[in-house]
Parts: C-alpha cells; sequence; structure tokens
C-alpha cells in the first residue's frame, strides 16, 4: 500500500459531516430533522451527531430550531455549500489540507524548505475544495443515493 493517501486526511468528523447535509438536504419532507434522525441515517451516536451539527451550525451551515417540531435544516441551498466549507466547519483549525509528515515534526517550523514545497499542493487542493458544492456531489451519485442512507423512505 502506498502512503500518498495518507498525506492528505479527512477525518471521521468530516465525512460524517458531509453525510448529513447531504441526508438533510435530501429528505422528502423539508422540514427540520432531528439529531437522532440523522444520527441513526449516518450509523453514529446522538451525542456525536450532535456536536458535528453544532460546528454546523456555528459555521452558518445548517440553522437549528427547539421545541418539539424543532431541528437541523440547511441554511443555503446545496450549490451555495463547498466542501472546502465543511472543512472549516468541522476542523476550524486546520492550516494545511495536505499534511506532510516530514514537516510536522522539521525543527525549521515554518521555515521548511519541505513545507514550502507543498504550500502550493495546499493552495490547489483548498481551490479544489472551494470549486466543489455540495450539489454536484448530490446529482453525481443521482438515484444512487438511498444506498448511503438505509432508513430513508
Amino acid at each position: 500500500m502506498n502512503n500518498f493517501g495518507r498525506m492528505i486526511d479527512i477525518s471521521k468528523s468530516l465525512g460524517y459531516a458531509i453525510h448529513a447535509i447531504i441526508y438533510i438536504a435530501t429528505r422528502k419532507e423539508k422540514k427540520p430533522v432531528r439529531a437522532s434522525e440523522v444520527a441513526r441515517e449516518c450509523g453514529l451516536s446522538v451525542s456525536y451527531m450532535m456536536k458535528i451539527l453544532q460546528g454546523l451550525r456555528r459555521a452558518g451551515i445548517v440553522d437549528s430550531t427547539i421545541g418539539i417540531k424543532g431541528g437541523y435544516i440547511l441554511s443555503r441551498p446545496l450549490d451555495q455549500i463547498t466542501l472546502y466549507d465543511l472543512v472549516v466547519a468541522i476542523e476550524p483549525s486546520r492550516e494545511e489540507i495536505c499534511y506532510l509528515s516530514t514537516a510536522i515534526g522539521c525543527r525549521f517550523k515554518k521555515n521548511c524548505l519541505v513545507r514550502s514545497l507543498f504550500a502550493d499542493v495546499n493552495e490547489r487542493i483548498k481551490l479544489y475544495l472551494k470549486s466543489v458544492n455540495l450539489q454536484e456531489v448530490v446529482d453525481s451519485v443521482g438515484d444512487k443515493i438511498c444506498l448511503f442512507f438505509p432508513h430513508k423512505v
């Protein structure tokens, strides 16, 4: 197995955030959805899903309402939410998308030659993530969206 895939580190939380947003957006009923329902569809605990949804709410990607008819809804259409928006929402302190293990512990820190060589890679990855919106993701999956959500009607 090559190690190239390890350089771009996608966290579990980010993966689940993408699934959660797409689930909320593709429901037939356009009313708020409870965190417990999203958690069930993603196979997560409610507390873990709530942590993810709270990050998305703080980033302005979802809105939440409390009460008996409360839950989460998208704050803007899928075509206005990019993959980069989700990275920033879930991992706000992350400076680099592409981690290079030799540069992480480098004694040169910010002046590291290796890190500077890969700065362009990071910028290109950020531009790509900013160019992909979640509507494009849903469109690319098409009718197979139900395969990702086993309880979806």
